[in-house]
This record gives C-alpha cells, structure tokens and sequence, in this order.
C-alpha cells in the first residue's frame, strides 16, 4: 500500500498516487500508462471517461459508462457504421429499410452494452431485457394510439391545432409516464439502490419505446414498397431525427428522471440535494415533459433541415443532463468505502486499491464491468 497523503479536494487520507481514489481529484500532474488514456475527472471531468468534462456533449461515452476506454472506441465506431449504412440505403433509395435500421440502431446497441460488459453480475440480463420489452410493448401500443388517431383525423378533418395538441403536447407526456413507469417497478429491489442503477434502466426502457413507436408508427411506409418516392435531403434529415435526435432525447430526459427518484428514495440522505433543484423528480418529471413535448413540436417545423437541428439542440441538453446525474451516480459512494484490497483496473490494467476511483487512471471502478478480479474476494 503506498504511503497516505490528505487530498486537497475532499480532505480524507488516500495512497499518495496520481488520483484521489475518493473523490478522482488530481494528486499527481502524471500521464496514465498502460491501455487507459491520460487524464482524469479532476474537479470537473466525468467519472466513467477519464479525459472527459462531465459537461461534455458525447453519445457513447454518455449512453453507456461502465465501457473501458478501450471499448468505447468500438461502439463509436459500432454507432458511426450503423448511421453510414442508413444513410447508404437511403442513396440507394431504400428509405423504410433505413428507417427500420435507424429506429433500431440505439436499442441494438444498449443491449450489446449490457451482454458485452455484464452490468449486474450476480442478476441476470433478463432485468435490463423485461425493462426494455416494457418499453417496447409500450411504445408499439403508441405508435398503434398513434396512428389511429391520425388515420381518424385524416376521415373527420380534424383541424390543425387540435392535431399540434395532440401529437406534439398529449402522446409526448403519455409516453413520459410509460417510458417511466416500467423502471419503477424495479424501485422496490433494493439490489438496485443507487443513481446509476435507476438513470441505467430509464435509458434502456426509452430506447426500447422510441423505437418501438417509430416502427409502428412507420408501418404504412411499406406500404408504398421498399423504394417509394421521396427526396433524398429528407429522408436524411429524418434518418438523424430517428437514429441520433429521438432516442437520445428520450434517453437522457427518461434516464435523469429515474435517475433523479432513485436518488430521492435510493441514495444516502447526504446525497440528495447534490443535483440541485433537478434532482427533485417532480422538477425532473417537468423538464423531461418539456423537452420531449419540444421535440415533438419541432417535428413538425417546415423544412427538413430546421427540424432535425432544433431536435439535435435538444438531443444535446438531454445529453448533458443524463451525464451529469450519471455523474453524481459514480460518486454517491466515495467517501464512506474503507480503502480495500489491491484490484486490477479494467481501464488501464494497473492494481489500485480498492475503493471507487482507480489511483492511477481517474475512472470510477463502478464504471467499470465486473470482471474477475475487479471485486476484492
């Protein structure tokens, strides 16, 4: 065990390495060695990608913390390939086999996430998959409300303001509440009792439900074949809209509002006022309304270009916020943990004593997948 040195930033005693295993702040002006990268939280970054500000508009990294470094370039990569051939297809003039492939690109990745690093070890997938076939049966029921009202407004002559109503302020909130309530049920195990638990099975259940009502809601288009008629401009427009802008509005709004309960009835009392008035979930609950509602409204601004940019403006806050609440996830346990045995960090390969950040990387060790020798014996 290295000798203990008082970390400026929380004050407790800590091994005398590059970081506090505390609270992440710098000890040591060091560079990372082995397969991590340099850097680390400090006072601002964010706790699952060292090198990383907790502000920092970034999908992957985002949307899935508990990848080593070296993983998260693979799903970047995963995430660039699938947009590459949606936008392919929609060259070649495949445009409903690029929306079905764009609905799914998020949802199919969340759940490579889940396999690829074992989130919850002794629980099995089946949690994150009834979460997700929660938001997938709820979606799909959407998409079905959906279009039967539009195809009942389109027989009486339904005028334009009740439709803006309707699918930009009514379906939005309905779905919030579905979106939500399928990770609710999960708030009576106590085996899921932090922040990152509860924001986790809001992203998995938002993804599921976007895509789900998209697919359904999109059924008619086949109807015109696999090639119908349509411009090019448009349908990329709209594969961004459906492959990037939804479902990480959805996930970020969804995620930080479960997120933002379970830190109310889950976390240490300490802990509860550290995201502010946003942590309150009735305050969540608002600003998730509003920036789904928002993004439905944008849907239906004129020009295909408008419309996508305002919705990947909202894309962006929902990312920020659901980072943000991730972050304080990673930090919930830091100060009362007894300093345990030496571990090997997934990150950067290195033994660091155990508690909740890596002594040498910065990356919190809740971050990371559970791994053999990754928990002390």
């Amino acid at each position: 065990m290295p000798d203990e040195v008082e970390c400026p930033r929380c004050g407790e005693s800590v091994p005398d390495l590059p970081f506090c295993i505390r609270c992440a702040a710098r000890l040591r002006d060091e560079r990372v060695a082995g397969p991590g990268r340099a850097g680390g939280p400090g006072r601002s970054g964010f706790a699952a990608a060292p090198g990383e500000g907790s502000s920092r508009i970034a999908v992957i990294s985002t949307l899935f913390p508990q990848l080593p470094a070296s993983d998260l370039d693979t799903f970047r990569i995963a995430f660039a390939a699938g947009l590459l051939a949606m936008l392919a297809l929609v060259v070649a003039g495949a445009f409903p086999v690029a929306l079905v492939g764009a609905a799914v690109l998020v949802p199919a990745l969340v759940l490579l996430y889940v396999y690829s690093v074992d989130v919850y070890e002794d629980t099995p997938i089946r949690v994150i998959a009834a979460t997700m076939g929660w938001g997938a049966l709820a979606g799909a029921a959407s998409g079905f409300v959906t279009n039967a009202i539009s195809d009942a407004g389109s027989v009486t002559g339904t005028q334009r303001p009740l439709e803006v109503l309707l699918f930009g302020v009514v379906v939005p909130l309905i779905g919030l509440a579905l979106m939500v309530a399928g990770p609710l049920v999960l708030l009576r195990d106590r085996h899921f009792n932090d922040v990152l638990d509860g924001a986790t099975f809001g992203v998995a259940s938002a993804a599921a439900f976007v895509a789900a009502q998209i697919l359904v809601g999109s059924a008619s288009l086949f109807a015109a074949g696999i090639r119908p008629i349509g411009e090019p401009v448009a349908w990329i427009a709209r594969i961004f809209a459906l492959g990037v802008a939804l479902p990480v509005v959805a996930a970020g709004a969804v995620g930080s509002v479960v997120g933002a309960i379970w830190l109310r009835y889950r976390s240490p009392v300490r802990d509860r006022d550290a995201l502010g008035i946003v942590g309150n979930p009735l305050v969540a609950a608002v600003i998730a309304g509003v920036l789904l509602v928002a993004t439905a409204l944008a849907a239906q601004l004129p020009g295909p270009i408008l419309d996508v940019a305002v919705q990947l403006v909202l894309a962006a806050i929902s990312l920020v916020w659901l980072r943000r609440t991730l972050h304080l996830g990673l930090l919930q346990e830091a100060l009362e943990i007894e300093i345990g045995p030496a571990i090997e960090c997934a990150n950067c390969a290195r033994m660091t004593p155990y508690h909740t950040f890596c002594g040498h990387c910065g990356i919190a060790l809740r971050a990371l997948p559970k791994r053999p020798g990754s928990r002390p014996e």
